[in-house]
Order: C-alpha cells, then structure tokens, then sequence
C-alpha cells in the first residue's frame, strides 16, 4: 500500500516536473560584450520548457542589433525582446516579469552564464515540494577567466526574514528562482533607484520571506558569476558608498516593519550595521584606496558598535584554531 502511495507522488511530482514553465528574463544595458555567451547557456538546458524575455532598458550599446540577431537564427525558441526608456535595474525586471507566461521566473543577468542542467534540477525541486516558493542554488564566481570563489547560498531557517535581516542576503539573483504567483502577491521589485541602488533583490526577498514564503537552498554548484569592469564589484568608493546607504536604508525599512522584536534584536540591527560599514571600509581601501572614505566608514562602524571588531577578530581566531587543528 506504501509502496503504491510513493508511486502515485512519485508520478504526480513527474507531471509536475514536465508541465512546469520557466520564463527566463534578462535585462539589458552595456551588456554587448557577454550577452552571446550568456543566452548560450540559456539554450543549453537540458530541460526545454522555457521562454526567454528580454528587456532593452535604453541601453547606449549595441546590445539590441546584437540580441536581434541572435534570436532570428535561433527560431525555435520562444524569445520576448522588449525595448523601454531607461528605469534602472528593478523597472527592466518587472517590465520582463509582467511579459512573461511562465509558472516560474528565473533571473539570468546579461553577464553571468548557468550550466546545462539548472532548470532541470531546479524544476524537480519545485515538482517535489509544492511548498518551495524560491529556490536557490550555488554559483561559482569567475574573474579574468579563472574561478576566485564561490557564491554561497545560505540555508533554510524558519524565520528566513530574520535570518536575511540580520545575516545579510545570500541569494546570488542569476542563482534566484521564484514563483510568478509570490512577486504577484508580494509586490514587484522596487524601482526606487534613489534609495534602493543595487539592493532591490535584497529587498524583495526579504518582503517574501517577511510574508512566510518558503526559501530552498540547493548545494548544487549550477552556474558562474562573473566579476568584471562593468559590474559594481569593481565600482569606484561613490558606488560602495551608495551600496552601503541602500543596503543600511533596506534593513532599517525592514526592521521598523519586524514583528516580535526581542530584546536582542537592537544588538544585532546595531552589528548588521556595524558589518555593513566594515565591508564597505575594507572595499574602498583594498579597491580604490581612499584612505579618507575608509576612514569614515570605520569611523561609522565604532560608532553602530563599538565592540565589532572584537567580534570579527573572534571569528578569525576561531577559524584559525579550526584550520590548525585539521592539519
């Protein structure tokens, strides 16, 4: 009889699994040099129920005669192609959600690349757990064509809002899927570029995980990103600087808005501050060397805590005990 009833959802979660459409959407802007290879990866999939939109957010490049070319040799495949005044990064990602007809969206920005069996693994975790709302996957980061790192996802808790307003966002968004139901239900990606520059994923993600939408972490490595001149991780101290306010302004947003807050919490919004003003010191030192600036924000992070750096040494100390006690 058990055996008869694992069956039945083994088949149910395999229906599931086929009859799943993905709407794969990619903005665009300065992205002529990598687009090609990017929607290469797209095609490659192995699981083949997909669309792919893509939105041209007034973007001063070639990228558009370069994607118009590329989806006139590829007639198989279900391409969106939107052309729109510039609204920044968040507007060209709701532009493409709102033309897209899949059951699930999957970012896939114009720079990064997936490997070929993404969508399948991320299709059978959605058919096996009708709960999962997000999945998550990990990527590797490629800089000058060699692998630097990796991009870890996190992983599961119960109170995932939290867990991403106190830790930060683990979510890599050409890692990120989602149900089209949740941003329905939750709202669309901020457009505020003024106040929320670079942040609005991390923003969205914590209005979805603030509403009790179920977050899978895959460990599966499934896809690059890649760090080069054009992406913030090589910006000038102007734009750590208007990371780190976006960033301090979202987890301000969100912690006026937490429910039940505990007598700890007012600690760890301190520190969660503290963090932020640290990375974003160590950023503009080791990138732009600005001694000034770095300054400023070690000068910011005293003041959100002053015991911080207490704490940070702590964690080194304790990964370094760990490291010699392995060997």
């Amino acid at each position: 009889m058990e055996t008869g009833i694992r069956r039945i959802h083994q088949r149910v979660g395999d229906l599931r699994r086929v009859f799943l459409k993905f709407s794969v959407i990619t903005p665009l802007y300065n992205g002529a040099r990598f687009i090609r290879k990017t929607l290469d990866s797209a095609l490659a999939q192995t699981y083949r129920n997909f669309e792919i939109v893509l939105v041209n957010d007034e973007s001063p490049d070639d990228v558009g005669s370069i994607v118009k070319d590329y989806i006139a040799t590829h007639p198989e495949i279900n391409f969106v192609y939107v052309e729109q005044k510039n609204k920044g990064l968040g507007g060209a990602r709701n532009t493409a959600i709102r033309y897209s007809s899949g059951d699930i969206i999957a970012i896939l920005d114009q720079d990064d690349i997936w490997y070929p069996e993404k969508l399948e693994k991320v299709a059978g975790t959605y058919a096996d757990d009708p709960d999962a709302s997000i999945v998550c996957h990990r990527q590797y980061i490629r800089q000058n064509g060699k692998i630097i790192g990796i991009c870890a996802d996190g992983s599961y808790e119960k109170d995932m809002h939290r867990k991403l307003l106190f830790s930060g966002n683990p979510l890599s968004t050409s890692a990120t899927t989602f149900k089209k139901s949740v941003i329905e239900k939750v709202g669309y990606f901020s457009e505020d570029i003024k106040h929320l520059h670079f942040v609005e994923d991390y923003e969205l993600w914590l209005r979805m995980a603030r509403q009790g939408f179920k977050f899978v972490f895959l460990p599966d490595i499934m896809g690059e990103y890649i760090k080069h001149d054009f992406n913030y991780s090589s910006a000038s101290y102007k734009s750590h600087e208007l990371m780190c306010n976006s960033q301090i302004y979202v987890i301000n947003l969100h912690y006026s808005k937490l429910a039940n807050k505990q007598l700890i919490d007012s600690y760890l919004i301190r520190r969660r501050r503290a963090e932020l003003f640290f990375v974003t010191a160590q950023r503009i030192f080791f990138q732009s060397k600005h001694l000034f600036v770095t300054l400023k924000y070690l000068f910011k992070m005293f003041m959100s805590d002053p015991f911080y750096l207490f704490f940070r040494l702590r964690i080194f100390l304790s990964k370094k005990a760990g490291f010699n006690a392995k060997k």
